[in-house]
């Protein structure tokens, strides 16, 4: 082997005091309140499947009385859309569903 020349330590800061970094976290989500009515969701649904491709690429974020559903839709069939995640959703319930940003 060849002699291999020693380099200086890199100098280091003593570090006296506690650190906490990132153990407060907070998240803060868009929150849409604004409702929208029957002829609005099914404006939307009929543009969703109006555009080019497919529906079911288009993700998108539904919000009914009672769950939030983060997904896509493959038809809309008697009052209810079936989605990529085989969820059954009645179109009277839904109070908003917009696209998700990507």
């Amino acid at each position: 082997m060849k002699n291999i020349k020693k380099l200086p330590k890199i100098y280091q800061n003593e570090i006296d005091k506690e650190i906490r970094n990132n153990k407060n976290l907070c998240k803060v989500e868009e929150v849409d309140s604004r409702k929208m009515n029957n002829i609005e969701v099914n404006e939307f649904i009929d543009n969703l499947f109006n555009t080019t491709g497919y529906a079911f690429n288009i993700p998108v974020i539904i919000k009914t009385n009672n769950n939030i559903y983060d997904t896509s839709v493959i038809i809309k069939k008697n009052g209810y859309l079936l989605t990529i995640d085989r969820d059954k959703i009645n179109i009277d319930n839904i109070i908003s569903i917009k696209k998700k940003n990507p």
